[in-house]
């Protein structure tokens, strides 16, 4: 045990790092407040534009390009993280999940290349040294829709071209305040699967049904983006409010063990004081 100095100077430090941990904790909660009333309203809008174009696809049985699927000889991989880090497990699970993804494509003789979004994300391509063709800050910090449709653009144009036979993303899917995953997805090629119930009423559509089922593909890889930086943000700021908030419960614990080992400290010394002038007195 530390001197009495050492123990109160101890108390001091972790109050003062308790009152940066919860002012953190609400930062992170108005931040959350905000994120997830717009991750959630997104969803509806999501799943009615993939039953459209699944719909469009089984109705009219057009073919677009990027439905292509091709044997996988290069690809390239989208890794969503938070350019902050306290917020928990968030991007060392992120950086778990694409290094399992990327040996994966690896060993099946994969060239790969990565897109960083978030400064988290140079962890993961540093240990395997892949080739980074870009690298952006403040992703998830504030999800643009015309930064997602221009990423968008520039990924279909790729794959079209074939500079890409696949193009993957893994980002943190938010569940609720408390569990935050990563995921995967193949943004391109689509998998575009038949409805249950088809329509078997005939459709005239203008321009030809290819064209139209082609324009909502690209339009659909935008949304696709934009949705997961809107999940990424919450889930970004539910793991650093929940980490703040066990850092300021667990900060309040050590308080009160190191409040209590001073006060047995401060006990024991008064007490040898008193043995000490109670001996002196009955010498004289």
């Amino acid at each position: 045990m530390g001197s009495l100095k050492d123990t109160k100077r101890r108390i001091g430090s972790v109050k003062n790092t308790q009152k940066i941990t919860r002012a953190m904790k609400l930062v992170s909660a108005a931040k959350f407040a905000r994120a997830n009333v717009a991750a959630t309203n997104s969803r509806p809008y999501g799943e009615a534009f993939d039953r459209m174009v699944r719909r469009l696809s089984s109705v009219a049985g057009a073919k677009s390009p990027l439905l292509q699927h091709r044997q996988i000889k290069k690809a390239l991989l989208v890794l969503m993280t938070s350019d902050k880090g306290l917020c928990g497990g968030l991007n060392s699970n992120l950086i778990k999940k694409a290094t399992a993804f990327a040996n994966k494509q690896i060993s099946s003789g994969v060239e790969l290349e990565v897109v960083q979004w978030g400064k988290r994300g140079s962890a993961f391509s540093k240990s395997l040294d892949l080739r980074v063709i870009e690298k952006l800050e403040k992703i998830l910090e504030r999800p643009d829709y015309r930064m997602a449709a221009t990423a968008a653009e520039n990924f279909t144009r790729d794959f079209v071209s074939e500079k890409y036979d696949a193009i993957f993303a893994i980002y943190p899917k938010f569940v609720n305040a408390l569990t935050q995953t990563p995921e995967t997805v193949e943004l391109l090629p689509f998998g575009v699967e038949d409805e249950d119930n088809a329509d078997e009423r005939t459709f005239v559509f203008e321009p030809s049904s290819s064209e139209l089922l082609d324009s909502l593909l690209k339009k659909q890889v935008a949304n696709r983006l934009f949705r997961m930086m809107l999940e990424g943000s919450a889930s970004e700021h539910s793991a650093r409010m929940t980490a703040m908030d066990n850092a300021t419960n667990n900060a309040e614990e050590v308080v009160k063990k190191l409040t209590l080992d001073y006060n047995r400290a401060r006990q024991a010394a008064i007490t040898k004081e008193l043995i000490e002038i109670t001996s002196g007195a009955e010498a004289l």
